[in-house]
């Protein structure tokens, strides 16, 4: 058995993991519908369901903390996802008593984006006590971690078998419904989530411990350098991914219309995301399975790898013909997809290993802050990048950024490890010796 599979032979994690993929399948319904329904409600309106989110988790995260921090783990992922299902449910009511409007998806949006801040750290800070084992952490973070990258992969195709059997509308309820799972294996666990670790914090009252729950995060970063640096970049090259995959990606394949064994048009488009996300769960598997002996400078050779995905799948363009440019663009997409959780799943890890407790959540919210910020500029940049570039070129200067930065924080942290490496075998004399 791979390693990266081991910890499902604990039944809590089996349970926990179970409501995970439930959880991550109902976003990914969530965010099909709801882009959908908007388009049919408001036309180019839709813009607005999606760019709500960012300045959702941007508030939340930054002022969210004076609360969040207050809540024990397991009570603030439970409610959370409880209240994820009233928000996705919004539109649904709202469709049977007056009619689906924008306004419902966009509050169900701003909702759920919101709710995602209080549950993802608080999440991240209870794998150092279900699973206390260091050796075993980074498997259970590839495991988790593997069920957002295969809710990108079944998600659409989920949809497309719902859609025959069901109204769009209902797709939210189904989401609804995982998001109940969720909260139930999250509450038959409850007890291997708690420990001396998780009790809730208790901050100074009054202004000054305020202003300590609204800065910890950063503060904390800055107490760790090297674990902050690696968090801030992955937050901030979450900004040309999102536009090299989510955006320029599909405008390639409607300016260029690349066609493959009769596939072309909307079906091309779902084999290149496809394609990346058969690329994202090896990678997990994977980077879940072994422990790197350098794991800093091998965490940044992922984004080596990320990056010349994304500028292989641009240059194609220019230097293949239509009917070879659809397998070219899987290939790369497959190496884009391969690359990111050889960079996360070890950030994750070291994270976990170098904070501890609460200062876990802080700190994956304040990245979560950062990387939604990135991303929300990210967007605004693109539709500038597109007039005055094209799809094809933003592609490849995303492309390049990320192989760039991946190339510079390898060396870096290679020099940063041979340090440590020699001060570990030459350690200073002691006084008196």
């Amino acid at each position: 058995m791979l390693p990266i599979f081991r910890p499902l032979k604990d039944r809590a994690v089996q349970i926990v993991f179970s409501g995970l993929c439930t959880s991550t399948i109902g976003e990914d319904l969530f965010r099909v519908a709801s882009v959908w329904l908007a388009v049919e409600v408001a036309g180019n309106m839709v813009g607005l369901v999606t760019g709500v989110q960012y300045v959702a988790m941007l508030v939340a995260g930054l002022f969210g903390g004076v609360l969040f921090d207050r809540w024990r783990p397991d009570r603030a992922m439970i409610g959370s996802r409880l209240l994820s299902a009233v928000f996705v449910l919004l539109p649904v009511i709202g469709f049977y008593i007056s009619g689906l409007s924008i306004t419902l998806l966009i509050v169900s949006s701003v909702g759920l984006a919101a709710l995602r801040m209080v549950y993802s750290p608080a999440l991240q800070s209870t794998i150092p006590t279900l699973v206390p084992d260091r050796e075993a952490q980074q498997a259970v973070n590839g495991l988790f971690d593997a069920t957002y990258r295969l809710a990108r992969l079944i998600g659409p195709m989920l949809a497309a078998l719902l859609q025959l059997v069901i109204p769009v509308i209902h797709f939210l309820t189904a989401a609804a419904l995982g998001f109940i799972v969720t909260a139930m294996a999250l509450y038959a666990t409850r007890r291997r989530l708690t420990g001396p670790q998780t009790d809730r914090a208790r901050p100074r009252a009054g202004w000054g411990g305020t202003w300590e729950a609204l800065t910890a995060g950063f503060r904390l970063m800055l107490s760790e350098r090297t674990t902050g640096a690696v968090l801030i970049i992955n937050a901030i090259l979450n900004a040309p991914w999102m536009v090299a995959l989510s955006l320029a990606i599909a405008l390639i394949v409607t300016q260029y219309r690349p066609t493959f064994l009769g596939f072309g048009g909307l079906a091309a488009y779902a084999l290149v995301m496809g394609a990346c996300g058969v690329g994202d769960v090896s990678g997990n598997i994977v980077a879940g399975s072994f422990r790197f002996r350098r794991p800093l400078s091998t965490m940044f050779l992922g984004y080596v790898v990320m990056g010349l995905g994304f500028s292989w799948m641009a240059v194609a363009v220019w230097i293949l013909p239509s009917d070879r440019l659809l397998p070219a663009m899987m290939v790369g997409a497959l190496l884009a997809g391969l690359g990111g959780p050889f960079f996360f799943v070890p950030m994750i890890t070291r994270m976990q290993s170098v904070f501890h407790g609460h200062d876990i959540a802080r700190v994956f919210r304040f990245r979560l802050v950062v990387m939604a910020a990135a991303m929300m500029v990210a967007s605004l940049l693109a539709t500038w990048c597109f007039d005055l570039m094209g799809a094809v070129a933003t592609q490849l200067g995303c492309g390049l950024l990320i192989l760039a930065t991946g190339v510079a924080g390898h060396f870096l942290c290679r020099r940063l490890e041979n340090r440590e490496r020699a001060g570990a075998a030459d350690p200073s004399p002691v006084a008196g010796k």
